[in-house]
């Protein structure tokens, strides 16, 4: 089996989160900016740059006590914002590449609504780096691919670190939970190789999976943004269609779509709504052909379908949920002899003018 540039970023990611957590840039930019007087972010970003937003909305909300908005480019650049105080609120636009036409032209608009914009990018001197009046770098070193693994990860961390030390600066979160907060991510980080053997096992015995036709993926809570990102990844890959479901919105129609023909991933993890989860699963396992469960609850889960996680109470485990997914996205194209990587409509994005080139 040729093996994809892409498990060579994978295993990157541990190192990198490592220099990320160590490094001085996100406690610079809390200093130097005026974080008490933050009320709103309002987050512009596509694909996977968008789902970090998803998964890091609660912490920001419940540590920092801000009110979070996402939007992706098109959606931010047809809204008003009439009624937004733009000197209690900060636009945070991400980009991997930092060449994203749409997020270059989003950050213009709210610049021109006066705006203070925050970029946050993988590659430094780019196009949105420099339309941005502040700046956080990915710091997880180039990752020349179309299905992003140690970019995702770095970028989310980046996002909770962002959030819990203007928490602290803001005098929301005592020096004891910001430093649990940081032990919690630094385990999480040092168990990713742990969760990277676990799927591979996992992945070993189910090599059908590389066989489906179409995957649902469901997840809730934090891990909901979690569920997108596996859509995302999965499909990008794998190149078959791909869906995602908030677990209460599943019974609102999709669960109408589910034949013994079907293969699900399920996110169980200890927040709101895991009994549902757990009901969910145990409906599943019976009715479609292949299931998975990634379950992060604080006891373990001995069934065959399971692959567990480590809990973490201020994350959701949602590193490592994702690690699990990223991992899934790479191997089993490889199964049926497709490299994770190769080109697959890339005209399109040059049709539309997806990026912008630059020197």
């Amino acid at each position: 089996m040729k093996k994809s540039v892409m498990w060579n970023y994978l295993e990157e990611i541990p190192d990198r989160a490592l220099e990320l957590i160590n490094h001085s840039q996100i406690p610079n930019f809390v200093k130097q900016y005026n974080v008490k007087a933050l009320k709103k972010i309002i987050f512009i970003g596509s694909g996977s740059s968008l789902n970090i937003t998803l998964v890091s909305k609660n912490i920001f909300e419940k540590y920092s006590k801000l009110s979070i908005e996402s939007y992706t480019p098109t959606e931010f650049k047809f809204s008003t914002f009439d009624n937004v105080n733009a000197n209690e609120t900060l636009v945070i636009a991400i980009s991997q590449t930092g060449t994203s036409s749409g997020t270059i032209e989003s950050i213009r608009y709210a610049k021109s609504l006066n705006f203070e914009v925050l970029t946050i990018t993988e590659r430094e001197a780019t196009p949105v780096q420099k339309e941005g009046d502040y700046y956080l770098n990915f710091l997880c070193g180039l990752e020349d691919c179309n299905a992003k693994t140690k970019g995702y990860i770095n970028s989310l961390l980046l996002l909770q670190l962002l959030a819990i030390n203007i928490a602290k600066e803001k005098g929301n979160v005592s020096d004891k939970t910001f430093n649990e907060f940081l032990k919690e991510l630094n385990v999480s980080i040092e168990t990713i190789p742990k969760t990277i053997t676990a799927t591979l096992n996992w992945l070993e015995k189910h090599k059908d999976w590389a066989a489906i036709n179409h995957l649902l993926v469901i997840g809730y809570g934090t891990n909901y943004g979690s569920a997108v990102e596996g859509m995302l990844k999965i499909l990008e890959t794998l190149g078959k269609p791909t869906s995602v479901s908030e677990l209460g919105e599943f019974s609102h129609g999709f669960h109408r779509t589910i034949s013994s023909l079907s293969t699900v991933i399920l996110i169980q993890t200890e927040e709101e709504g895991k009994n549902e989860a757990l009901l969910t699963s145990t409906y599943l396992e019976k009715k479609v052909e292949r299931l998975l469960v990634i379950d992060s609850c604080k006891e373990v889960n001995p069934s065959e379908n399971v692959i567990n996680i480590d809990y973490q109470k201020f994350t959701a485990s949602s590193i490592n949920i994702t690690v699990v997914l990223q991992v899934i996205a790479i191997f089993l194209p490889e199964v049926i002899g497709y490299d994770p990587n190769r080109e697959l409509n890339e005209e399109y994005t040059e049709l539309v003018k997806t990026r912008v080139k630059y020197r």
